[in-house]
């Protein structure tokens, strides 16, 4: 029964495993596509008397990040409250722990 378990949930890992990895060649292969694509209309526009300058804006640059992207903000820290015992019911910060003093700093 144990063994029937452990087959049942590698062949979920496996096919997610496998359609990753068919998902990210099948973007591979259009990425490479549309690569040549964009440098062989980049090719004619130069032949047309573009200069780089008028390209620039046109050029697949791999190293930055494309600015369609969403924007990430920094998490918030993780400090949480908590009440302390007494019948003044003040509220106090928890005491930060080293992962949450690396994690800040970080």
């Amino acid at each position: 029964r144990e063994a029937e378990k452990k087959m049942q949930a590698i062949r979920v890992v496996a096919t997610a495993h496998k359609t990753l990895a068919d998902t990210r060649e099948e973007f591979a292969r259009a990425d490479a596509a549309n690569k040549k694509a964009l440098a062989d209309a980049l090719a004619v526009a130069r032949s047309a008397g573009f200069s780089e300058a008028d390209l620039k804006r046109w050029q697949a640059d791999d190293s930055k990040p494309s600015r369609r992207g969403p924007q990430r903000r920094p998490r918030k820290s993780a400090q949480k409250e908590a009440v302390t015992p007494t019948n003044s019911g003040a509220v106090t910060t928890a005491p930060e722990s080293a992962e949450d003093n690396l994690a800040a700093s970080a």
